[in-house]
């Protein structure tokens, strides 16, 4: 057993049909978790994601729940907890952005990007936090994004709510991990431009562009942000809580 085995544990990742949710539901199952995988709305995708867990030799179980409403978000907990016992290895992955326009967008948008990316977040934090007290050993990685340390200059939309909703993550991570501390470890994962869904629909143009003031010459890919989550939540970064780590190939640094 090597410090970044998970055998035994049961990881819950959300927003894990697809992109860097996928590539988190596969690191931890290839390192032995059995991992839930929650989506919302994508049955097919969620499907395949599991089956790409089966196919590498891992287990887990799909999962359909809005977090934006912490009444399913319980629902989905309990019956994760009915089946394989207390979620010990949280990866709070699921969100929405909007690109259009900051300055024309309307107010129910801000709010539902706020309910999915902020609510969501606490609500698994919150549903997840007693089971892994009593455990006495939870580990928590949220997702942030380096537009929660750094708004955007490359982007003719600002990203207004996204960025606020991803701030907001990484201080209440910071908090958490001083609260729940020592039974629980709680840190934030802050990609770059990572080649998924969600940003497929930029141009290549402004592709070009970020990618040209990266130093690392390229995007990331969803398997550097796994290995990083993967990291985090293992026995190797046993000393590690209240961090964040910017994966983005340079484009964003912390002091």
């Amino acid at each position: 057993m090597t410090e970044q085995d998970l055998s035994g544990r049961v990881a819950l990742v959300t927003g894990g049909s697809r992109g860097i949710g996928r590539a988190i539901c596969r690191r931890l199952a290839q390192a032995g978790a059995w991992v839930a995988v929650n989506h919302s709305s994508s049955d097919e995708a969620a499907a395949e994601t599991l089956a790409e867990i089966r196919a590498d030799g891992g287990e887990g179980g799909v999962w359909r729940a809005d977090v934006s409403s912490f009444a399913a978000t319980d629902a989905m907990f309990g019956s994760i907890e009915a089946e394989r016992g207390p979620v010990d290895l949280l990866v709070t992955n699921a969100g929405i952005a909007s690109f259009q326009d900051d300055v024309d967008m309307p107010v129910d948008l801000w709010r539902r990007i706020l309910a999915v990316n902020l609510d969501g977040t606490f609500h698994c934090v919150w549903r997840a936090k007693e089971g892994m007290r009593a455990g006495g050993d939870g580990r928590i990685v949220c997702i942030s994004s380096i537009n929660g340390l750094a708004p955007t200059t490359m982007r003719p939309d600002r990203l207004i709510a996204y960025g606020t909703s991803k701030s907001a993550i990484i201080g209440f991570a910071r908090n958490c991990a001083v609260a729940f501390g020592p039974a629980i470890r709680v840190n934030c994962v802050a990609p770059g431009l990572v080649d998924t869904d969600m940003t497929r629909d930029m141009s290549e143009e402004m592709r070009q562009r970020i990618v040209a003031g990266t130093p690392a010459g390229r995007t990331g890919t969803p398997e550097d942000i796994a290995a990083l989550t993967h990291f985090l939540l293992s026995d190797a970064a046993g000393f590690i809580t209240g961090q964040t780590y910017v994966a983005s190939g340079g484009l964003v640094t912390l002091p």
